[in-house]
């Protein structure tokens, strides 16, 4: 099933100088820490685990009358038989129409996503216009946009989020009490079929949905992350010692970690929350995905399980 990501693509330009003056910001980063994207996406779940329900619930049905047949075969005439089969056939159609509606390229879930996230898009580029004006820049860029490099005193993407969080009010944390900072690296592809389905990163960006709902935690850019890999000429598949140097490379006290295969329409993967200072293993997660568009509610609950007992 095709994925519905809150991706934010930013290129504004800013044609009121005469002189261009270029800044960036890292558009994934504002996108998990704008705090209204918490609840959009928790909206976004909710609507599609009812859908999921839905879709296994005539999948059921189906199944049902299947059993109800291979049961009866002996008892039915054949008029019985192929009523049977028929209903079973009609019930295919409409569980398939269904799967299309809501699923497939253009449905529902994407049309929700889109509804969702229009007015959150427009709040965040309001916000960079206003800071790029009041900071006298011209041109903002995407980090997430083929940015290679780009100067820390170029990047306005602390001073956005700032922006548009202000109408939460101050994010105080109790006296004393510091944020942890967390990496999540591309799960390791255990097998071919998880190696052409781009699973191991698939799996990091559905888990990178989510972080904005851990206020608790700092979570290091994707972006970053990636440039990091590509730095150390790494690859995709990153064993335990480069995951640990990544981790201490972005002084993080926590790494998320995880491998995962493919087989037919079944999906394994383990994901490990890591110590990064003790440089051991805190709790793993192990799942088996039967149906692979369930594969994002999954990942983000062993997500929120693994982060609990670091709270």
């Amino acid at each position: 099933m095709k994925q519905f990501p809150l991706i934010l693509a930013i290129f504004v330009v800013l044609m009121f100088a005469a002189e261009s003056k270029t800044g960036v910001v890292d558009s994934d980063r504002i996108f998990n820490q704008y705090q209204a994207t918490a609840a959009a996406n928790i909206e976004l779940n909710d609507f599609i685990k009812t859908q999921r329900d839905s879709a296994a619930t005539m999948r059921q049905g189906i199944e049902n009358i299947k059993a109800e047949l291979d049961d009866q075969k002996l008892m039915l005439s054949e008029k019985a038989r192929l009523r049977k089969l028929d209903k079973i056939e009609t019930q295919k159609i409409s569980y398939n129409k269904f799967l299309a509606e809501f699923f497939g390229d253009g449905g529902k879930v994407e049309q929700k996503n889109d509804e969702l996230m229009a007015p959150l898009l427009n709040k965040i580029n309001e916000a960079i216009s206003k800071i790029a004006q009041q900071e006298g820049f011209t041109v903002i860029l995407d980090l997430s946009e083929n940015v290679f490099y780009a100067s820390s005193e170029l990047d306005l993407t602390d001073l956005v989020i700032d922006e548009l969080n202000l109408e939460y009010g101050p994010q105080t944390l109790p006296t004393g009490e510091l944020k942890k900072y967390i990496v999540i690296l591309p799960f390791r592809e255990e097998n071919t079929e998880a190696a052409n389905a781009d699973l191991g990163e698939r799996c990091q960006d559905e888990l990178y949905k989510v972080v904005s709902i851990f206020s608790k935690f700092k979570f290091i850019s994707k972006i970053d992350v990636k440039s990091e890999i590509i730095k150390r000429h790494i690859g995709v598949n990153i064993n335990d010692s480069q995951a640990h140097a990544i981790g201490v490379y972005f002084q993080c006290d926590y790494i998320i970690v995880g491998k995962v295969t493919k087989q037919a329409g079944k999906i394994d993967y383990t994901i490990s929350i890591k110590d990064v200072e003790k440089n051991q293993e805190i709790d793993k997660k192990v799942t088996t995905v039967t149906d692979e568009i369930k594969l994002s509610e999954f990942l983000n609950n062993d997500l929120r399980a693994l982060i609990e007992k670091v709270q």
